[in-house]
């Protein structure tokens, strides 16, 4: 991290320097470097040679299409979530800041400087390994497990949790020193730590501005994660009820005869979660798949910020990139107690997103915590073709 530090204090001297205007950023692959608070977060943007901007998670490509230049500064709206790049170039090298636009004065600076890609064609299994996050500390202590790919230097994968998982993740894994980072727009990741025969220790994990703490990992074939049906229970079974806002903001009651003759998937979801937009792409494969209009997908967005209807154009914006053939609902503030109150045939709303299956009765077959994406690869396969079968079953009965 002191090497890293050093190179985004070098960089930003070299803006300082000289400036040069008129032209636009030299193509190639570029390591971004976000100052935040903790530390310094790499992430990685492809410049190609017909000037389209990509920013790059291991398999997952970013295409960034809304980009305005103005003489050497440049404005980047990032896909899906309401955030931003700005800054300046100068030939092969970049600075400038990270904006949030849902969360209030949160911004990161960042730098970027040209590097030779490291990548791999092949990458080979390295294995699982069991997850504890802050290990000192039980008020705080979670589980995951981290499934790597290790290829030469280049080391690629996720970590699955019991609220969903932390997508595509890309780094490098020299001798026994690991890193891995991710930045999607809405979310920086930064996990580094050291190898030590079955062990990772000193393990450092990063998000946004903000956040630290620390990890451990021991290499294992077991998942000691429950299963993500057995987390979320209910107090009610049957015919839940409860009250929601359009997208024009007017309420809308959902009762027992929204849920009769139909099979409903509840969605609980916020614009801001990558989780959330993975799992509506699969609800939209799902949808289109089913060809049926007893099949009803209803995603209640819970928001950053108390602007209703700020909230609602964030998702509605969000909805119509993925184009996403029906309409959301607006629950309310982003946390978990709000989405609780609002859903209150829940015991306990334990993440975002949290899936609800209703049958033509109006009973609540099942409860989906989290989701795991296409960043998982096997479990995403595993769980997106239980939840398609379940979802025909309940359409044929």
């Amino acid at each position: 991290m002191a090497v890293r530090y050093f190179i985004f204090l070098l960089a930003i001297s070299v803006f300082v320097a000289c400036s040069h205007k008129g032209s636009k950023p030299t193509p190639g692959y570029y390591e971004l470097l976000f100052k935040t608070e903790n530390g310094v977060i790499p992430a990685r943007l492809d410049i190609t040679q017909n000037g389209v901007w990509n920013i790059l998670n291991a398999e997952e490509l970013i295409r960034l299409d809304s980009i305005l230049f103005t003489g050497d500064s440049f404005f980047v709206k990032l896909p899906l979530f309401d955030s931003s790049l700005r800054g300046t170039w100068r030939n092969d090298s970049l600075m400038g800041e990270w904006i949030d636009h849902s969360r209030k004065d949160y911004s990161v600076s960042f730098t970027g400087v040209m590097q030779h890609s490291a990548s791999c064609d092949n990458p080979v299994l390295e294995s699982n390994y069991e997850v504890v996050f802050s290990p000192g500390d039980s008020t705080e202590t979670n589980k995951g497990v981290a499934v790597l790919q290790k290829c030469g230097h280049v080391v690629t994968g996720t970590i699955l949790t019991e609220t969903g998982d932390y997508r595509y993740l890309q780094g490098e894994w020299n001798d026994n020193q690991l890193w891995l980072s991710a930045f999607d727009g809405t979310h920086l990741f930064y996990l580094s730590g050291e190898v030590l025969g079955d062990s990772i220790t000193n393990g450092i994990f990063l998000s946004g501005k903000h956040w630290k703490e620390s990890w451990v990992a021991v290499k294992s074939n077991t998942n000691t994660l429950r299963n993500p049906y057995s987390i979320t229970t209910l107090r009610v079974k049957e015919n839940p009820t409860f009250t929601v806002l359009n997208s024009e903001g007017s309420p809308v009651v959902f009762d027992s005869s929204t849920w009769k003759n139909n099979v409903s998937i509840i969605q609980v979801m916020g614009s801001w979660c990558p989780n959330c937009t993975d799992e509506s792409r699969f609800l939209k494969e799902v949808y289109t798949a089913s060809n049926s209009n007893r099949l009803h997908i209803i995603p209640i967005a819970f928001e950053r910020g108390d602007d209703i209807a700020a909230a609602c154009k964030r998702v509605t914006n969000q909805f119509n990139q993925m184009q996403l053939p029906y309409p959301f609902y607006y629950g309310g503030k982003s946390s978990k107690e709000e989405a609780q109150k609002t859903l209150n045939f829940l015991t306990e709303v334990h993440s975002f997103p949290t899936t609800i299956f209703i049958d033509k009765e109006g009973v609540i077959r099942r409860v989906y915590t989290g989701f795991y994406g296409p960043g998982t690869h096997g479990e995403y396969t595993k769980h997106s073709e239980e939840i398609k079968t379940l979802v025909a079953d309940l359409l044929s009965e």
